[in-house]
């Protein structure tokens, strides 16, 4: 079961988990390093944790935007101040 109206491409995903792993760009350039590291590392398909984010990803505090002030449910950069998966938080 997925959450509807999470509108996000993998791409995003990829950002989390390389931040989570240390992965530099220079690594990602081979296709397979990045998913066969978090399956080392998991012990879990790719494909099956990027759903298992997205529906844990409305489960974070909301936070606000620094420019657009808009909310967003987010995983963040470990290091950096900027969200690397995120989905806008519906008003409720």
């Amino acid at each position: 079961m997925t959450y509807t109206g999470i509108d996000m491409d993998i791409f995003d995903f990829e950002e989390l988990i390389a931040d989570m792993l240390d992965i530099t760009d220079e690594q990602r350039e081979d296709d397979d390093f990045l998913q066969d590291e978090f399956y080392k590392k998991f012990n879990i398909e790719f494909d099956t944790a990027y759903e298992f984010a997205k529906n844990l990803l409305l489960h974070t505090v909301p936070i606000e935007a620094g420019l657009s002030k808009k909310h967003y449910h987010a995983f963040v950069s470990k290091d950096k101040p900027f969200m690397l998966m995120k989905t806008e938080a519906k008003a409720t």
